[in-house]
């Protein structure tokens, strides 16, 4: 069996400064959710409370008639 090299697969090395500037994910970007989530969660607890008041607007409404 032959013994390949990495860089012969394409595979680059990196030194030790390159290596602690890399943040990881994906295509080296590191993105943080936290924020995205927690404004999505808001807007859907807004949302829900805003349908809940307009239903409860709407029973109210229909039992005086």
């Amino acid at each position: 069996m032959e013994n390949f090299e990495l860089k012969n697969l394409g595979v680059q090395e990196m030194n030790k400064t390159e290596m602690t500037n890399v943040n990881g994910g994906l295509l080296g970007i590191s993105i943080d959710l936290k924020p995205l989530l927690a404004q999505v969660s808001q807007t859907l607890n807004e949302t829900f409370a805003f349908i809940g008041a307009q239903l409860n607007l709407i029973v109210k409404a229909l039992q005086n008639l």
